[in-house]
């Protein structure tokens, strides 16, 4: 730690000799969060495009802990840097960091139309001209282009009929049987008996039997790109453990990530108490995977662990889903034990979402400063070479504006937990220890 703030003040007298010259300098961290090669490397990167394109002068760090970059900004030494949404939280309640830009995410999302099961109940879209069809009114725009146009060409005259979301769409089909012929619905692949991925799974968390009483006949042939600032935490069960519902989980036995996870512990017991739920036997199995593992190997009777949709790197490394189970099914040698996993573990609900990583800056950063700097990091993300860059450096696909209001949500969770941004820090930063342990570092 003394070797890191001695090197910050080597940097910080070095800006102010380039500033001297009339230069403008802005000094950028990443928090240790991945490899730290890919993240000089990719930084670098950066620093060289914005430097090109706006002339500011940018140096691209990594210190070697969190604490690091969250007191770099309170000292000054740093006017950038890429956080998670706790590490924020603190810098904006210790030194009034100002939140800006939240890393934004994609994943591949499906279009699907339902139709219940039954004699003489469409099984095509041919069957639905003239028909009536319930369609989410929050539908992705460029997947309701491509679903309108396909129902337009071979189901013509079909009559559409507003629905709240997919959910609403598919519980209108089921309960309105006169009044709705098919429903519309948006689609993530998720295991084959998980309580999320489109309008029939999630209705059938709150009615048994919609998944039995409809069936989809069609479905987008590729994907659509969907965009998000937020993940989730999710409850995992075992299929054929008798739990559907949160409720089931009463007196049962629990495995929480570990105490300070935001997905696998905070948000996702914040969910369970507002569901009345009292857990039996409960512990900290010490990570995302080993949880999973021990919901499937019986141990326990549900476990909370994060959860995103898939997207290109689930296609990439053959893991199918984008939640943790992936962890454990990119080691499985055979596609067979993949999916036998994902129809053994399976998910019953989410948590409110989770806020993505942040871009913020320090106190009194120039706001014309900033602005040339956002505006070329916009131009960086629109080169294929920007995109590969950004992404290894963040996960991300783009930058959104955000404000520290953003944040609000996840302040209360914390609260609501009685878990502090100063507390995940001091988590975190054992964690990182112990994998640099792990690595050979620091012996």
């Amino acid at each position: 730690m003394v070797a890191s703030f001695v090197a910050f003040f080597g940097a910080l007298h070095h800006r102010r000799v380039v500033e001297s010259r009339g230069e403008s300098v802005i000094r950028m961290l990443f928090v240790p969060s991945v490899e730290q090669g890919t993240l000089v490397r990719r930084g670098d990167q950066l620093a060289r495009f914005i430097r090109a394109d706006s002339g500011l002068r940018l140096r691209s760090e990594v210190p070697t802990s969190y604490a690091a970059v969250i007191e770099a900004v309170g000292a000054g030494q740093a006017d950038v840097v890429w956080v998670p949404a706790f590490a924020y939280v603190l810098a904006h309640a210790r030194y009034g960091a100002e939140a800006k830009l939240q890393v934004v995410r994609s994943y591949d999302l499906f279009g699907i139309v339902v139709a219940r099961v039954g004699p003489g109940q469409p099984g095509s879209l041919h069957d639905l001209a003239a028909r009536r069809i319930a369609v989410p009114g929050n539908l992705n725009h460029n997947l309701r282009k491509i679903i309108v146009s396909r129902l337009n060409r071979l189901a013509p005259g079909w009559v559409e009929v507003p629905a709240r979301s997919d959910k609403d769409a598919v519980k209108k089909l089921v309960d309105d049987p006169g009044l709705v012929d098919a429903a519309v619905s948006s689609h993530v692949f998720s295991g084959p008996f998980d309580l999320v991925g489109d309008g029939r799974k999630e209705l059938e968390y709150d009615r048994p039997g919609t998944l039995k009483d409809t069936r989809v006949i069609d479905m987008t042939e590729n994907p659509v790109p969907e965009l998000t600032t937020s993940y989730n935490g999710c409850i995992l069960t075992r299929t054929d453990s008798g739990i559907r519902r949160l409720e089931d989980l009463n007196g049962r036995s629990f495995a929480f990530s570990d105490e300070t996870s935001t997905s696998g512990h905070i948000f996702a017991r914040a969910l369970l108490n507002r569901a009345g739920v009292v857990l039996g036997h409960t512990f900290f199995a010490g990570g995302h995977p080993n949880v999973v593992q021990a919901v499937m190997d019986g141990k326990v009777a549900g476990g909370a662990v994060f959860y995103s949709p898939p997207g290109k790197l689930e296609a990439r490394d053959h893991s199918l889903v984008g939640d943790a189970r992936r962890l454990i099914i990119k080691r499985l040698p055979t596609e067979e034990k993949r999916r036998r996993l994902l129809e053994e573990v399976r998910i019953i609900a989410l948590t409110d979402p989770i806020p993505n990583d942040v871009c913020c800056i320090r106190r009194g950063f120039p706001p014309k400063t900033w602005e040339r700097f956002e505006r070329s990091l916009q131009r960086f993300l629109k080169t294929p070479n920007g995109r590969e860059a950004y992404y290894d450096l963040v996960a991300g696909v783009a930058a959104a504006p955000c404000s520290d209001a953003t944040f609000d949500g996840f302040r209360s969770a914390l609260k609501a937990a009685g878990v502090s941004a100063s507390r995940l820090l001091k988590a975190e930063e054992a964690k990182l220890k112990r994998r640099h342990r792990r690595a050979g570092h620091g012996r």
